[in-house]
């Protein structure tokens, strides 16, 4: 499915309705962005897991942890 958006001057995009319904973008969800070429890739950020964790383990710094071993093995795949 193509569809096509206008960014505007804040550089806001809108995702048509059909597929954030699909992709179960709702509003509050977090994304990633990647870029891959000259291709930008939205993926919604699972986060859940690590928000279950924060009254046991508050000012552990576990999110950025995840968030550096996931761009560690990104980059290692990249190296392939």
């Amino acid at each position: 499915m193509t569809k096509s958006a206008v960014m505007s001057s804040k550089g806001q995009l809108v995702i048509p309705v059909r597929l954030r319904e699909e992709l179960g973008f709702k509003p509050g969800v977090r994304v990633v962005f990647k870029k891959q070429g000259n291709a930008l890739l939205i993926e919604s950020a699972n986060y859940e897991a690590v928000l279950a964790l924060r009254g046991k383990y508050a000012g552990f710094p576990l999110e950025e942890d995840l968030a550096e071993a996931r761009r560690n093995w990104e980059e290692r795949l990249e190296a392939m």
